[in-house]
């Protein structure tokens, strides 16, 4: 009997699901949060793909410009309605400390099915602990600049969070289908992770950061049909590493559930906003993305009210009362959504890369052409090097090459991908027959297995990456 209960013992301890530390002050054991929250956002559409929907589907975009090149940003630009959920659900894992075994190697066990105080389910019964490494940007991204996120010493106490369920929906009428999915309501997109940190050390007051991989339904002429799906540069499924997500972050969180407006802004130092792209159907379950065209705009600005409802009474701003971001964020008899309305129009957008505002193709012009054809993509260890060499079939307006790089993790999938030409491999002119490339890859270390994908870009500037085509190769 004593045998049986130690290796029960061991067995929970293992498992880093069921051991919570007694010595920490504030924070709680894993959980899931059940609150209702508001949300608004802005999308910037690129010149081309603006015009495109003006001209097809009646969208009040670029009126009164004839050139898609004279289109301003405000004249291409969607804001949303307030968004409203009844009941968004975040998962929590159990406290632990930054740097330490289960932050950095072990991973955290986020709750995927509970109560506020205490855990039925875990997301690790299907999907893989959370560690700092499925964290975006998160090394030397968050410093002490006095902005939210502020990434704080190691040894402080912090818990990892997921979305389980989310998907906002116009809160007035008149706002069609359009809506904000994530977590289980966005079967198509990854995990949305995010970190809470204590900032004195032990629980709270706390701050965060999420980082967000959405659905975006849109519904442009409010008939109650979704017109088309966008969605944030994220893969499919799993947990994506080298993602792009969108990044929300705030201070002042004082309790699990939070009350906290969370914020994407434009501020010094930050990273673009947020690609988005489109997918072939509007059915939520069916994955395949519309990769023709490539990216049709940005998220540009997103604001989310954890704990704020419609009808939520009046938040006050007393000192040492914090309802949002700072104490004067809410002021005197504000309800949450005048609170969150003001707030929201306050804000900054986050920039957009010019030289990428590039024309939309319009499949039914007869120029809105697959510029490359590629026969074979082959990668070969030569030495401390590899030799990657493709060929093309059919060369119609290309500019060039760039080459892609990536590793493999456990559960097969991307990861360390990076670029590892700066400057295009030019094209060697027009073909309708082929022609061959070749690139060396010398960055390699003995041992590794690299896969490699070829990118082409035309002379508008279009590009894609040959998913089909990716080879391997392991150093030896």
């Amino acid at each position: 009997m004593k045998m049986k209960k130690y290796v029960a013992a061991m067995s929970l301890a293992l498992s880093g699901i069921a051991i919570s530390p007694t010595t920490w002050a504030a924070f709680p054991n894993a959980g899931v949060d059940d609150v209702q929250s508001l949300a608004q956002f802005k999308v910037t559409f690129t010149k081309g793909f603006a015009f495109y929907l003006r001209d097809e589907m009646g969208a009040p975009f670029c009126q009164g410009y004839d050139s898609p090149a004279d289109c301003p940003t405000g004249a291409r630009t969607y804001t949303s309605p307030m968004l409203y959920e009844a009941r968004t659900k975040v998962g929590r894992s159990n406290p632990h400390r930054d740097g330490d075994s289960t932050d950095e190697k072990n991973g955290a066990h986020i709750c995927k099915t509970g109560s506020s105080s205490s855990c039925s389910t875990y997301f690790s019964a299907t999907d893989e602990p959370i560690t700092d490494k499925h964290f975006q940007w998160k090394k030397g991204a968050y410093q002490a600049d006095g902005h939210p996120f502020d990434e704080g010493p190691s040894g402080r106490e912090e818990i990892h969070t997921q979305a389980v369920s989310f998907k906002l929906t116009p809160l007035r009428g008149g706002g069609g289908a359009n809506a904000v999915r994530a977590g289980d309501k966005a079967p198509c997109q990854a995990r949305s992770l995010g970190e809470v940190e204590s900032l004195n050390g032990d629980g709270f007051p706390a701050e965060s950061f999420f980082q967000m991989y959405v659905d975006v339904d849109v519904d442009m002429n409010n008939d109650g049909k979704v017109d088309m799906v966008l969605f944030n540069e994220a893969g499919t499924r799993g947990t994506i590493v080298n993602g792009d997500p969108l990044i929300i972050e705030s201070t002042g969180l004082t309790s699990f559930p939070p009350k906290v407006i969370y914020s994407h802004t434009g501020r010094s130092g930050s990273k673009m906003a947020p690609k988005l792209f489109t997918r072939k159907s509007t059915d939520p379950t069916k994955c395949e993305a519309d990769t023709q065209n490539g990216h049709i705009g940005w998220l540009r600005i997103a604001t989310h009210g954890i704990s704020f409802g419609p009808e939520n009474g009046i938040t006050r701003s007393v000192k040492g009362v914090r309802d949002g971001k700072t104490p004067d964020q809410c002021q005197e008899g504000e309800v949450d959504e005048e609170c969150m309305t003001r707030y929201f129009n306050s804000l900054p957008m986050m920039p957009i890369p010019t030289e990428e505002d590039i024309p939309f193709c319009d499949p039914k012009d007869p120029a809105c052409i697959e510029s490359v054809d590629l026969e074979f993509v082959t990668a070969v260890p030569v030495k401390n090097s590899v030799a990657v060499s493709w060929a093309t079939t059919s060369e119609i307006d290309n500019a060039g090459f760039f080459v892609w790089r990536a590793q493999k993790d456990e559960a097969g999938a991307y990861t360390n991908v990076v670029k590892l030409t700066n400057e295009l491999i030019p094209a060697q002119g027009v073909s309708h027959n082929g022609i061959s490339y070749s690139y060396v890859d010398s960055s390699v270390e003995s041992g590794n297995t690299y896969y490699y994908g070829i990118e082409d870009v035309d002379i508008r500037g279009k590009s894609k990456i040959h998913m089909e085509l990716i080879p391997s190769a392991t150093v030896k």
